[in-house]
């Protein structure tokens, strides 16, 4: 089974607690205005990976992590890839599971009534990205989402879960900075000027 990725970061400490691994999918369609990922709305970008490639390459680094961040993208426009890499995790792992999704929990019973999603993942962000409701507490985008952390398949609300951390940032061999973290309101136009000033540029891919 395929899954289309477009990059695994690590590692991350803000995208959920402790030090992680972070998955962006490719591919979503929801369109949310102002969203910091629009790059990975296309589904033809990133690369396909095997879903048991990349739970073997995780198992065999997972003793230094706390847990995994799946981000996008939408990973639920993934399902069967999404719930059969979870289940390898939660089944061979102690790894905890943090998922950020642009639909609202109430749809995700209606699209997926198995509602196996329950079962695997620790806590989930879910809901659209308003831009006018920015959040700038750095764990949701915007006030409207919600932060469930599921016990026993049970979800309940915990808002007031904040994340300790603003950045994670990595250096790939091409020279290419990616950051992990849900940017405060015009943090990335002023971070562009800034470094504007400075004579560099950036362009976002």
């Amino acid at each position: 089974m395929k899954w289309q990725l477009n990059k695994i970061q690590y590692p991350i400490y803000n995208l959920g607690k402790g030090k992680r691994i972070g998955i962006w999918v490719q591919g979503c369609n929801l369109g949310c205005k102002g969203c910091v990922n629009q790059t990975l709305w296309k589904k033809e970008g990133g690369a396909e990976i095997s879903v048991l490639d990349v739970y073997n390459w995780i198992a065999a680094i997972q003793k230094e992590y706390e847990g995994i961040t799946i981000s996008g993208g939408e990973p639920f426009q993934q399902y069967p890839q999404l719930i059969a890499f979870l289940h390898l995790i939660k089944a061979k792992t102690q790894l905890s599971v943090q998922c950020f999704t642009g639909y609202y929990l109430e749809e995700l019973y209606s699209l997926f009534p198995d509602s196996l999603f329950l079962k695997y993942i620790d806590t989930l962000v879910d809901g659209r990205y308003i831009e006018e409701e920015h959040d700038n507490e750095n764990i949701r985008g915007s006030l409207n989402q919600n932060i469930y952390q599921i016990i026993n398949g049970i979800p309940d609300i915990d808002n007031t879960y904040k994340s300790p951390n603003k950045w994670s940032l990595h250096v790939n061999k091409d020279n290419q900075i990616h950051m992990a973290g849900i940017p405060k309101k015009n943090e990335l136009e002023s971070l562009c000027g800034e470094l504007l000033k400075k004579g560099y540029t950036i362009k976002f891919k």
